[in-house]
């Protein structure tokens, strides 16, 4: 006789576990977009807290937090420099202008959440800035701030000299220093206030905590890159920021160059 009654339980079986699978799943792309949302306004509203708790120590110390770490790119840039000291203006004018990185996000949206085979989840988010990442970087900004160097180490190369002579040349080179931090900071600050806002395409990648069951970011990547599939991390996460020179840290790495070259031809002068 044909048992209905077992069919009928068989199928019922099969319906409660296929609805705690995909209610699973659905569990873990809800919990996997809340990583991906909570670590990009991390970001936007500078809470480093909120960073280390929705990514993982390489991204959260990594290269893509770090272009909007005001402070950290002060840091790169002194350190460069051979910390020279400073006047309050020139000090002042850099934590304006850092201060423009921290907050160069205008908005973000998480527009997809794949899960992986491998126990991953991929976020795909659009982010619009208000400036390009590279905008001081670009050819143009860069001839126009050596173009203002050289002009500043022709017009006061006398006036270095003597402070090298009578002061000591460390004396000639942080006057040299404080003086072309700001003239690079005028310049910048124009290429920004002349560019436009951009939207870039970015793949997060996320793991999980079995411990915790809580998601985190665990790399950052371009669309094109992710897609391509070639698994080069466009914003270096696991790379330390002055590895790379591309975005807000080449600017820091692209202006202490300039800066300390300068500053030596000035007092060799």
């Amino acid at each position: 006789m044909f048992n209905t009654r077992k069919i009928a339980t068989i199928g019922l079986s099969f319906i409660i576990s296929a609805t705690a699978l995909f209610g699973c799943g659905s569990s873990d792309k809800n919990a996997a977009k809340e990583a991906a949302e909570g670590f990009m306004e991390a970001i936007k509203t500078d809470d480093q807290d909120a960073v280390n708790k929705w990514s993982n120590d390489e991204v959260a110390s990594g290269y893509f937090v770090s272009l909007f770490d005001a402070e950290y790119l002060e840091e790169q840039l002194l350190s460069s420099l051979g910390n020279p000291t400073l006047e309050d203006s020139t000090i002042s004018k850099m934590d304006e202008f850092y201060a423009k990185y921290a907050s160069m996000m205008e908005e973000y949206h998480v527009t997809e959440i794949t899960m992986n085979d491998d126990g991953t989840a991929t976020a795909y988010v659009t982010m619009t800035n208000s400036f390009p990442f590279d905008v001081v970087t670009s050819e143009e900004t860069s001839a126009k701030f050596s173009e203002a160097s050289a002009a500043y180490n022709e017009e006061n190369k006398d006036e270095l000299q003597k402070i090298s002579d009578e002061e000591g040349s460390e004396a000639a080179v942080a006057k040299a220093c404080n003086d072309l931090i700001q003239i690079a900071i005028d310049t910048y600050e124009d290429a920004i206030s002349s560019s436009e806002s951009i939207t870039y395409k970015l793949a997060l990648t996320l793991q999980k905590n079995e411990e915790t069951a809580q998601w985190y970011v665990s790399s950052v990547q371009s669309y094109d890159s992710s897609i391509a599939g070639t698994g080069t991390p466009a914003t270096e996460t696991t790379t330390p920021p002055d590895a790379d020179t591309t975005a807000a840290d080449a600017d820091a790495s692209s202006a202490s160059t300039d800066v300390s070259t300068e500053a030596s031809e000035s007092t060799s002068n």
